[in-house]
């Protein structure tokens, strides 16, 4: 990819290349390059979980513009803000450096290690099902083939379906909007910022990634079959309406189960836990794109 845009990027005139290693990770370069107090257009090529970690990264997000190139696997962001697929047309619409719009930027906090752990999130941070689906996606030998035929989501529908049919419900109480409810039979909980994730799954369809607020989908007393029935209606977004399906819109939850579950930020899997919270940051993304 970088190959391919170099010559184009070299139109704009001066730029930088930084590339992560396994000692100076995304993350770190985005934090050395967004923390000397000046006005920085920052640029990452990659998928979701890349412009997670870049999020995560940035020390400055007043004086940091920030634009993506989209090319991992899911590409739920590019999908949610109408990026165009060529990549070449991307860098020509970023490069007059002017903010084109902003995003809400959310913060998962859980305990991990008898510590709290906050990780920012652009797309969702799910508690159960979703994140399960995602520890599964992160080691399954599928993943790579898939990709490259280009059929990657087909990776996260497969092993979607792997995890409804092995997954336990559980009882979970969720606390938004000054009112606490039980489920009692739950199998996920789904918070959004974008529209989509997973490759396209629509858990929450009408989320609004610049409105302040968080999106939730809540499934409770849903049989494995009727999970499973309800997927491919969710990848349309037409789920909420089935019994069992429950919508919220808050800026701040908190998620409790009867035991640990999977957590995950934009599919980056952080562990199990029984509590976490999610909320919307004050502080807006300020995109190129």
């Amino acid at each position: 990819m970088w190959e391919r845009l170099k010559p184009v990027f070299d139109e704009y005139g001066e730029y930088t290349l930084c590339q992560s290693t396994v000692s100076d990770s995304i993350g770190d370069i985005c934090r050395r390059v967004t923390s000397r107090g000046e006005r920085t257009e920052l640029i990452v090529i990659g998928g979701d979980g890349t412009f997670n970690e870049a999020v995560n990264g940035i020390s400055d997000l007043e004086n940091t513009l920030f634009g993506f190139i989209p090319c991992g696997t899911g590409n739920d962001i590019g999908r949610d803000m109408g990026l165009p697929d060529d990549s070449e047309e991307l860098v020509r619409i970023m490069s007059d450096g002017e903010m084109k719009r902003t995003a809400d930027i959310g913060e998962l906090a859980v305990y991990l290690d008898d510590k709290i752990v906050r990780r920012r999130f652009n797309v969702s941070s799910d508690v159960g099902f979703g994140a399960a689906t995602c520890a599964k996606v992160q080691n399954s030998p599928l993943k790579p083939v898939f990709n490259k035929l280009g059929l990657g989501r087909l990776t996260y529908l497969i092993e979607a379906i792997s995890v409804c049919f092995s997954s336990k419900p559980v009882t979970v109480k969720v606390t938004c909007n000054g009112k606490s409810t039980v489920y009692k039979r739950n199998l996920c909980v789904v918070v959004m910022n974008h529209g989509y994730e997973g490759g396209g799954f629509r858990f929450c369809p009408d989320a609004d990634y610049d409105d302040g607020q968080l999106d939730i989908c809540i499934g409770n007393g849903l049989s494995h079959i009727g999970f499973l029935r309800m997927l491919p209606l969710a990848y349309m977004g037409k789920h909420l309406s089935l019994k069992g399906i429950t919508a919220e819109r808050t800026d701040h939850v908190v998620i409790q189960a009867s035991r640990p579950l999977w957590v995950h930020t934009d599919g980056e899997v952080l562990g199990m836990v029984q509590k976490a919270s999610m909320r919307v940051l004050p502080e807006k993304l300020k995109l190129l794109i």
